[in-house]
């Protein structure tokens, strides 16, 4: 049996709880109520997303299936999210993980994986992979600073670090002045745009995007493809953006290792203070690799992903 508690398993936003008869929905209540005997039939629980240290509402619920010692599945937003509809499950597709659902902490067993994935998802989801841009800077391009969720466990380990994501965001942009006086051009999270202050970003002396339609909670929509059509390269601390930007062929620093576009990505800012960035990322495998960690709502309740999962933990 697979536990999903209420509250650490959102039942809002687009979120559909399995339908596999390995899983089972409960209270926080029933949850606490059963015995060690009971619990000896649990495999795991299943959660959407992490425990956030900003918005840490659920934290008994997850401080109660840390004492268990099972393991957790994890399911967030896929790794590839054009032309996703996260208000219809029925065509979307699902990140699902063990223990989390980061590139660097998450468990996928998706090492070395083959291209039949990828086949299916660049079709499903009418991906193209462009060839990178090695594009001359003229001046009239710009340097995209993708900003994310000030309070989203994406940020978690910038947190966990006691670095406020508004001093991380005006650093970066003094970091990146030290190596190039390029323009910059910031597009901020489109859900989350009150949450920063435009007028000591401005004082920085960048420009702020106002290209923000189109974008559903799934991803930036026709608005993120407008923003990167002239973008010469993107900075970010973990955004999923990012993989769309590669897919585009633009180069990419990004400054954690937690983004799942690590592997085809920059991890320093000195690469920006040419005018051109030769870049021959190899990005096959990688694509490949993303494809098995994202799933379709009916490849989840057919069970096969959980067992994948769950019986990869065991050798």
């Amino acid at each position: 049996m697979i536990i999903g508690i209420e509250g650490s398993f959102r039942l809002e936003m687009g979120w559909i709880f399995p339908t596999h008869k390995d899983f089972k929905l409960i209270s926080f209540e029933e949850a606490k109520s059963m015995n060690m005997e009971e619990y000896d039939n649990v495999e795991a629980f299943i959660q959407t997303n992490v425990l956030g240290i900003i918005k840490n509402n659920m934290k008994d619920q997850h401080d109660f299936m840390d004492s268990t010692g099972k393991p957790r599945i994890v399911i967030e937003q896929a790794t590839f999210r054009k032309n996703i509809d996260f208000d219809k499950p029925e065509t979307c597709y699902y990140k699902v993980g063990l223990n989390h659902f980061t590139f660097n902490e998450g468990i996928f067993y998706n090492q070395n994986s083959p291209a039949d994935r990828w086949e299916k998802i660049k079709k499903d989801q009418n991906i193209e992979i462009k060839p990178w841009r090695h594009m001359q800077y003229t001046g009239n391009e710009y340097i995209l600073f993708l900003l994310q969720n000030p309070i989203d466990t994406s940020l978690n380990p910038l947190i966990e670090s006691g670095v406020r994501y508004d001093d991380w965001i005006n650093k970066t942009i003094r970091d990146i002045r030290k190596v190039t006086d390029k323009k910059i051009k910031i597009r901020l999270h489109p859900r989350f745009q009150s949450r920063f202050n435009l007028h000591t970003l401005s004082l920085l002396g960048v420009e702020i995007s106002n290209e923000y339609d189109g974008w559903n909670k799934s991803n930036g929509g026709d608005s993120l493809y407008k923003d990167l059509k002239n973008a010469w390269a993107c900075v970010t601390y973990s955004s999923n953006a990012a993989t769309e930007a590669i897919c585009e062929g633009i180069p990419v620093v990004n400054l954690h290792e937690s983004s799942f576009s690590w592997p085809v990505s920059y991890h320093t800012l000195d690469i920006l203070k040419g005018d051109v960035i030769k870049c021959d990322f190899k990005r096959a495998q990688w694509l490949y690799n993303c494809s098995y960690t994202q799933w379709t709502m009916e490849e989840i309740n057919s069970g096969k992903v959980h067992r994948r999962l769950l019986d990869g933990n065991r050798t």
